[in-house]
């Protein structure tokens, strides 16, 4: 299959040359957050400078991006079996077809200033690019890191109930994650990561490494202001879709954690966001108190009859890009700690944090009719972030880094919108 070109964007000969290597077409059916942060990386980069961006085909339609040159090759593979007799793991290994790089090997016939490896599942394309880079010793090679790839992988598979041999391809799995994220950690030239936890943790493996701190930006709907007073229902959201296995698990954890007790003290449970009809009538059958509304059109009309939205992830890592519907449109968040990170608001005051699903259940209860108090939270949060999350400001910031030697690009001339930290870590 010839991979679908787009035709690159008109540029000044000055503008500087950036090369993303992604996994997928990061537009609808690709929903999960990997994808949503891909998607929002390029589209701030393409915002103040031309890209050029190599992908296998999602089945998207949408793929008209100002700025953005797409190549797109075929689907990913399928399946798992084979990925065993592969060096690399699971999730480089579907998208290592010999489509993808027949047309990495035509774009690196090209001068680039910077190529960019979007997650780990593009790493398969490593050993080509310091090939390239010793060709071109003036190009950065940047890993754009997702989350802690090893230790979260880890966890998911702990909470899996695997069979013997699905666990054992599990860890050969984890062996290859290991070895594939600490080869991108000490063989690019700059890591980006999205919360601090992550460059933390990504120091103890390559202490000299330069990390680079690229928090999403949000662009999504945003709430000027809000009450949450006594008329507003006792109700808790979960946000979220449910296709992805550690999800599915995260959700009935938590029912299982939580449902009697909470329905018993008159707390409604609406669950959001697309999942299996077979998810669905478990919960129907299991938990008929519990609301599963799937996709709904108006976030924000159901978000303003709730009076907390509930952050259960016991496993996963990264930044869940969730937090900020939660933040700029004012739902209070009360949620295990460690799931809730890389907010630039602190706990107890800009959002409750429990250390286990038994302390999160008795952590709600003790707080959903204290509406003063999940108003100081919903306040506190937003007033914190409020200048913390723009992809403009975020994507200039990243071109400085990524081309030093071009000044940083001023944003697009818009209506006032909520500015990103920019650190280099």
């Amino acid at each position: 299959m010839t991979p679908q070109t787009s035709p690159p964007p008109v540029a000044p000969a000055s503008a500087p040359r950036i090369l993303i290597l992604s996994k997928v077409l990061p537009y609808p059916p690709a929903v999960a957050g990997d994808a949503v942060y891909s998607r929002g990386v390029i589209e701030a980069l393409a915002g103040v400078c031309p890209v050029t961006v190599l992908c296998s085909e999602s089945g998207a339609a949408h793929r008209s991006v100002p700025g953005v040159e797409w190549t797109i090759a075929a689907p990913q593979r399928s399946g798992r079996a084979k990925s065993l007799l592969s060096r690399w793991p699971l999730i480089a290994w579907k998208g290592a077809t010999p489509a993808w790089h027949a047309a990495l090997d035509r774009l690196l016939t090209r001068s680039w200033d910077a190529i960019v490896i979007d997650n780990i599942g593009s790493a398969h394309a490593l050993p080509k690019l310091e090939a390239y880079r010793r060709a071109h010793p003036g190009t950065q090679l940047v890993y754009l890191s997702h989350e802690q790839e090893y230790a979260v992988r880890r966890s998911k598979y702990g909470a899996y109930g695997l069979s013997p041999a699905a666990r054992l391809a599990a860890a050969v799995d984890l062996v290859k994650v290991r070895r594939t994220e600490e080869a991108l950690l000490r063989r690019t030239d700059m890591v980006t990561v999205i919360n601090e936890n992550d460059a933390h943790a990504f120091r103890a493996l390559a202490p000299h490494q330069r990390y680079f701190l690229l928090t999403p930006g949000y662009d999504g709907p945003v709430v000027a202001q809000r009450r949450i007073s006594a008329e507003v229902p006792k109700r808790v959201l979960l946000l979220g879709g449910r296709r992805a296995q550690q999800k599915r698990q995260i959700l009935l954890d938590w029912l299982a954690s939580g449902y009697a007790a909470l329905t018993a003290a008159g707390v409604e449970i609406v669950i959001v966001g697309d999942m299996e009809d077979e998810l669905r009538m478990r919960i129907a059958a299991d938990y008929p108190r519990a609301q599963v509304l799937g996709f709904v059109d108006d976030l924000g009309a159901l978000i303003a009859t709730a009076r907390a939205g509930i952050i259960a992830d016991t496993v996963g890592g990264g930044f869940k890009l969730r937090l900020l519907s939660h933040v700029f449109q004012r739902l209070p968040m009360i949620g295990l700690s460690e799931a809730i990170s890389g907010l630039p608001t602190p706990e107890g005051k800009g959002y409750l944090g429990a250390r286990g699903l038994e302390a999160l259940t008795a952590l709600i209860l003790a707080t959903i009719d204290d509406c003063d108090r999940l108003d100081a939270l919903q306040n506190r949060a937003f007033d914190d972030c409020a200048a913390r999350f723009s992809w403009q400001q975020r994507a200039c910031d990243l071109l400085a880094a990524l081309v030093p030697a071009h000044p940083k690009a001023p944003p697009p001339v818009s209506a006032p919108s909520p500015q990103p930290h920019a650190e280099a870590l």
